[in-house]
């Protein structure tokens, strides 16, 4: 298993959870009573192209829909839809944050592989999630008024308080005490058999009824939830009578908080299988202050050092990276493929985070990183330099403009050109000129910051990329440059040696252009200019 934690690929279902997309409502209807999951999932071909629930067909018959008419156009649900590959701990999330009770979730290529329930990730959170001390009492006051009916009611007044109120369950009542329930399953069993919604409740509604104390814990509950194969208890008082309905959405809501201590107890079960892995893996505990490498995998600590546990994670990913990953794990609850460069490798980061209320601990991210340098240098190196070559450098440019407009701060960025570069080739042969762009492009990187972007944009034009630096300043940096080319001897074939000059121009966003091409049109002006001007000068104004 990826991560060592339970993937969701593992746990879903689908034996009788589908139908074809053109197909009638009835069919859908009664392919979701057989399945008894309460849902059907619309497929075309082998993606999924709509969900259709218990909670939609008790607002079809409320509005009259004939159920001969196709399933597609009903389906109006927004899709939920995840990764084989996410852990239960990402679902659950998923699942709160959406107020849903079900995930479609789909292969690498799209592919509908099966719908998980939080059923079921109550069962896989079932050892932990019952040594909670919470009972029923404490969850009650969330659940909001009890929707009660009477025996004489007709299935067409339960479905009304059902839709008005967005209930899955009401309970029949009669002196208070709870003889029967209808729900959300009651109503697809009887769509699916055609029953007329003028009948009376009390031939429909199932009974005896599955109750609970306000002083039963939360394991009692999830015991007697299990055993009937239901997914609500009515709550009794003290004289028997009904004052609430407590339903299974409600018991996985407020296990949002003991989750997180479930999933630090899993994971330290499985830190040996975590071990076997090919990934780095970390586990990031967020104090609120700072986020600290509480855990890393052995594939970790050989990269970087056993000392990487216990520090702060910007010791490991550049702070500036960082800064903008976890503002998106907070906000997102995940971040997948974000790369950064650390010691000359680039690395790829994908991660989700958990959020914690402790006076302690405010959040815990789980880290995967992948090292990404051979294949990102092929797609991404100027093979002579081994600077980054123009299309990255376009990629680049594109994104910190996206970046420095949501931030509201400023870039630079600098055009270099050799002077004179074809007399050196002409004079001393291209070997030589190769030589001295490599020259150059050293020069380049010895005088920039590690998070600055340098790369040849073409021949002998090298462009650099300078995030939160403003024109005059970069203005100075192209200065530096420009003087150490100028006073380097470069020696090339035969004991022979160069001395060069280059020129260059600078442009700043957003002042000299809001668009990337707007800036490498001022920054390539700038650099011509130089160049009629006499050379080997800066050009910046």
């Amino acid at each position: 298993m990826n991560a060592g934690r339970l993937l969701l690929r593992d746990l879903v279902h689908r034996e009788g959870l589908t139908v074809e997309a053109g197909s009638p409502l009835k069919r859908a209807i009664h392919a979701m009573r057989a399945n008894g999951k309460g849902v059907v999932v619309l497929l075309r071909g082998e993606e999924p192209a709509g969900i259709l629930t218990e909670r939609d067909v008790v607002d079809l018959l409320h509005r009259g829909i004939d159920l001969s008419e196709p399933v597609e156009p009903h389906a109006k649900k927004t899709l939920i839809v995840t990764s084989g590959d996410r852990a239960i701990g990402y679902a659950l999330n998923l699942m709160l944050e959406n107020n849903i009770r079900r995930l479609i979730v789909q292969g690498a290529s799209g592919e509908f592989l099966g719908v998980i329930t939080q059923e079921d990730l109550a069962q896989q959170l079932e050892e932990d999630f019952y040594r909670s001390s919470v009972r029923v009492k404490h969850i009650l006051d969330k659940v909001g008024t009890l929707i009660s009916g009477r025996r004489d009611s007709g299935v067409r007044a339960i479905l009304e308080q059902m839709v008005r109120h967005r209930i899955s369950a009401v309970p029949i009542l009669e002196d208070g005490v709870a003889v029967g329930i209808i729900t959300e399953k009651d109503i697809l069993r009887l769509a699916d058999a055609e029953v007329p919604l003028s009948a009376a409740v009390e031939q429909y509604m199932s009974s005896p009824v599955v109750t609970a104390d306000p002083e039963v814990p939360i394991v009692d509950v999830v015991q007697r939830m299990r055993s009937h194969d239901i997914r609500r208890v009515v709550v009794v008082d003290g004289r028997g009578h009904a004052i609430g309905v407590l339903t299974n959405r409600d018991l996985v809501r407020n296990l949002e908080l003991d989750y997180n201590d479930f999933l630090e107890r899993k994971l330290r079960h499985t830190k040996d299988v975590m071990n076997l892995l090919p990934e780095m893996m970390m586990e990031v505990i967020d104090t609120g202050d700072e986020q600290l490498i509480v855990w890393a995998n052995e594939k970790v600590t050989t990269r970087f050092g056993s000392r990487i546990v216990d520090r702060p994670v910007t010791e490991l990913v550049p702070e500036e990276t960082w800064g903008e990953i976890f503002t998106s794990l907070r906000r997102d609850g995940r971040v997948e493929d974000v790369r950064f460069k650390r010691d000359g490798k680039v690395y790829e980061f994908s991660g989700f985070h958990l959020s914690v209320d402790k006076a302690f601990e405010r959040g815990r991210i789980q880290m995967i990183l992948r090292d990404t340098t051979e294949e990102v240098l092929q797609a991404t190196t100027d093979a002579l330099t081994s600077l980054y070559n123009r299309r990255y450098l376009n990629e680049f440019l594109t994104k910190e403009i996206e970046r420095s407009r949501r931030t509201g701060r400023s870039f630079s960025v600098v055009l270099l050109d050799v002077d004179d570069f074809k007399r050196i080739n002409d004079g001393f042969g291209h070997a030589s000129g190769d030589r001295v762009l490599q020259e150059i492009a050293q020069t380049l990187l010895d005088s920039t910051r590690e998070y600055d972007i340098v790369g040849r944009y073409g021949g002998e034009e090298f462009l650099i990329l300078m995030p939160e630096v403003e024109r005059p300043t970069a203005a100075g940096v192209a200065e530096r440059i420009r003087s150490s080319i100028a006073s380097r001897a470069t020696p090339v074939l035969h004991g022979q040696v160069l001395s060069v000059t280059a020129s260059c121009g600078v442009a700043g966003f957003p002042e000299d252009g809001a668009a990337a091409d707007d800036l490498l049109v001022k920054a390539d002006e700038r650099l011509y200019r130089a160049k009629r001007e006499g050379k080997n000068r800066v050009a910046w104004e």
